[in-house]
């Protein structure tokens, strides 16, 4: 009979690290795809519907300024005035109906005649809001611009009164502002066109002027250089572990979620091909809901294509807050700008 070693203590010693190292990879590997599988659907799901959009619902009225109802029955605004605080609305007004529509979606807007009472063919801006925000968050901005410039608001798909669709960061978005622009020049034919954007409005707006040469000058505020700079500076600002890996499921999350690629708008790729068209590039020193280089790097980017780029910055200022934190240079450096491109060649 033959003999048996009895187990060698060391082999076995090693036999049972390696499982356990196993063990702890394997679970390790299951808690990470779980989280990361819950950042990009939850990241995804608010990306492609926002949640808790503003809730401002004032119209021009509210400033004292006549306008033009654009995509709605202007009718429907009188209701609104009975809301006992018009930046806290229980509803929007009376939604858009089909007047002006991109992609089967229904937008609404407002077209506010500039102050000094310059014809409709007199330069006029576009202003298109952010992620969660509607027109009428865009009325404290128009208030800089309302005394020279003929203006249009709109809200984009998703937003305020136009229909409801999913959110898409630009790349449907563009076709919102197009349409805007088309009713525009059928129903005005301005002479001059620029638009200004702030934060998903930024962008929309560099990814539209990026095809359409009607608009002659950007200005872009608060605004990121890539969408995955802005899901993971967002990431980190409310303390989730693992931020650059977390901003990428985000993006896959929002591929699965809506069938469109959000980067292929990203600003720092679309900014480059402005055709030498004035960019005013805005940002707050505060700002944790972009990377903490986008702006310079969208500036830079820009020079490099040959554009006439300027970037100011309001050094105390959150997400879309220099209109507020830094009012009396922030209008210098709009007004300012505008004056320049206006004056430009081309």
């Amino acid at each position: 009979m033959p003999y048996e070693m009895p187990p060698d203590p060391a082999t076995e010693r090693r036999t049972r690290i390696t499982r356990w190292v196993s063990f702890v990879f394997a679970a390790f590997l299951t808690v990470l795809v779980a989280y990361l599988g819950y950042v990009g659907f939850e990241g995804s799901r608010q990306l492609a519907d926002p949640p808790a959009p503003s809730t401002d619902c004032r119209t021009p009225a509210a400033l004292g300024w006549a306008y033009e109802a654009i995509g709605y029955d202007i009718a429907g605004d009188a209701g609104i005035q009975a809301e006992p605080d018009l930046r806290a609305c229980s509803t929007q007004g009376v939604a858009a109906d089909g007047t002006v529509s991109a992609g089967g979606v229904h937008l609404a807007g407002w077209y506010i005649p500039a102050g000094n009472g310059a014809g409709p063919q007199a330069p006029t801006l576009v202003l298109a809001h952010g992620w969660r925000g509607n027109k009428s968050t865009m009325l404290d901005r128009a208030a800089v611009l309302h005394d020279t410039y003929n203006l249009l608001l709109f809200d984009f798909r998703n937003h305020g009164q136009s229909s409801d669709s999913q959110t898409t960061q630009g790349v449907r978005e563009r076709s919102d502002l197009a349409a805007m622009l088309d009713w525009l020049e059928r129903e005005k034919g301005p002479e001059w066109i620029g638009v200004h954007g702030v934060s998903m409005g930024g962008a929309t707006a560099l990814a539209t002027a990026d095809r359409d040469p009607r608009i002659a000058a950007v200005v872009v505020e608060s605004t990121h250089a890539s969408i995955a700079n802005a899901a993971q500076a967002r990431l980190d600002a409310a303390g989730y572990p693992l931020s650059v890996p977390g901003s990428w499921a985000i993006l896959l999350g929002t591929l699965i979620r809506t069938g469109v690629d959000v980067s292929v708008v990203d600003p720092l790729q679309t900014i480059e091909r402005l055709d030498e068209r004035p960019v005013l590039l805005i940002t707050g020193g505060a700002d944790t809901s972009v990377g903490p280089d986008d702006a310079t790097s969208l500036r830079d980017a820009a020079a490099d294509a040959g554009s006439p780029v300027e970037l100011q910055e309001c050094a105390g200022a959150g997400h879309a807050e220099a209109d507020d934190v830094c009012a009396e240079a922030y209008a210098g450096w709009v007004l300012g700008f505008l004056d320049r491109a206006l004056a430009s060649p081309g």
